[in-house]
């Protein structure tokens, strides 16, 4: 493993925020697992795949082998604070009846505010590692890509383990603020410090992100009732 250098106020921060979108992802992640009814296993493993599987996705794209996650202590230790936070929310949920003490309003209020703060903060960190990586003289096209799939792909394989659509693809205006987030760090990082640009580009997405929950904003959805598709059906009744 590489060891752990925070040898400056700017790492320190840095540590900071991505220890805080991973225990946000973890979180999301925790409640979705709790919600369907998953063990203790499934539960940290909806926390770990939601907080790491896009940075994951992220590193196998630009060619960094092993992944962060399996090589720095850094991951090592976020990944553990990750699997504390779900076993203790795991374990929270069978004392004093927490489904009566948590309405469902509540638990949605947690899931949205978790998995915006991880959107956010891994979006924003995931450019910053790519560029860290590759250099800043990348095609930005590529640099934005590392960003968005770093925050929305953990969640991706959170949505598609729980057998539902992703929420990407289907709620408050989600791909958007993390396209135009990370498309602010790029254009931003030449000319600002780095962490003015981090927080920035951090502040862009969640504004976005509370707007679009707050107003009920969402992108437009065919109307009308959608025909059902009964092809296969019709293949098997042959």
């Amino acid at each position: 493993m590489e060891p752990l250098v925070l040898n400056s106020p700017v790492s320190w921060i840095l540590f900071l925020l991505e220890g805080l979108g991973a225990i946000s992802f973890a979180v999301s992640g925790t409640i979705i697992a709790i919600k369907k009814r998953n063990d203790a296993v499934g539960a940290v493993i909806f926390a770990l795949v939601t907080a790491f599987g896009g940075g994951v996705i992220r590193d196998l794209v630009i060619g960094r082998t092993p992944p962060a996650l399996f090589s720095t202590v850094e991951s090592a230790v976020l990944a553990g604070c990750c699997f504390l936070v779900s076993f203790t929310m795991f374990c929270v949920s069978f004392i004093g009846k927490t489904a009566t003490i948590l309405t469902e309003r509540m638990h949605n209020v947690l899931l949205e505010g978790s998995d915006m703060i991880g959107l956010a903060l891994f979006c924003v960190l995931g450019v910053d590692s790519a560029v860290n990586f590759l250099g800043a003289n990348v095609n930005p096209a590529l640099l934005i890509f590392c960003g968005c799939i770093t925050g929305i792909g953990g969640g991706i394989l959170r949505d598609i383990f729980s057998a539902q659509i992703p929420l990407v693809f289907r709620k408050h205006i989600y791909l958007i603020p993390a396209l135009l987030g990370t498309g602010c760090y790029v254009l931003l990082l030449p000319h600002l410090p780095r962490l003015a640009s981090i927080l920035i580009s951090v502040s862009i997405i969640l504004a976005i992100r509370i707007l679009a929950i707050c107003f009920q904003w969402n992108l437009p959805t065919p109307l009308g009732k959608i025909p059902k598709d009964t092809s296969a059906e019709s293949q098997n009744g042959k």
